[in-house]
């Protein structure tokens, strides 16, 4: 498969969405077919603090977690070139995270509804912001935050129903387009 080229103003694809929409899984696939590094920022974050994102929320709470996804965010971004990044599903509220994307990188929302999201999370204990939580109540509320920042992506996949090969293949049909 040939390499992608993005717009000369675009420096790195950036997945966004909701945990468990599949930004990992289907960021590492894309990045192998298009020639790209991959990063999960949440990965990233845990290898910056020596611990869980879980055990960093029940230690430092979320807005400490915030400030530190934020600096670790931003020298990636500033850093990488030709990487598929997957952002944390809270990242994209980060005005300064989202602003520097929407300038600098190609955004795409694995949009996924969500009695899809909640089958997706249920057995998952990783999620500090669904333990011990009605999972599809908090997952509504936050769709209802955070559709509004994601809508300004500039491709949107609806990820509900489809595989990973079938969102890679309509992500990078699109890429060929831009």
């Amino acid at each position: 498969m040939s390499k992608i080229r993005l717009s000369h103003n675009r420096n790195n694809i950036v997945l966004i969405g909701h945990m468990g929409s599949g930004k990992t899984s289907i960021g590492k696939n894309l990045s192998k077919k298009i020639g790209f590094d991959f990063i999960d920022t949440d990965e990233e974050i845990e290898n910056h603090s020596k611990i869980t994102i879980s055990e960093f929320f029940k230690k430092n709470g979320e807005d400490k977690f915030r400030k530190l996804e934020e600096i670790v965010i931003k020298k990636l971004l500033k850093n990488k070139k030709k990487t598929v990044i997957a952002l944390g599903g809270g990242s994209f509220e980060n005005d300064r995270i989202r602003n520097h994307i929407i300038n600098n990188d190609f955004s795409i929302w694995l949009k996924c509804n969500l009695k899809t999201l909640s089958y997706r999370c249920n057995n998952r204990n990783n999620r500090p912001l669904l333990k011990e939580k009605n999972i599809r109540s908090v997952l509504g509320k936050l769709d209802k935050i955070r559709k509004r920042n994601y809508m300004k992506s500039n491709l949107k996949i609806d990820v509900s129903k489809k595989t990973k090969s079938l969102v890679v293949r309509e992500i990078m049909n699109n890429l060929i387009n831009e």
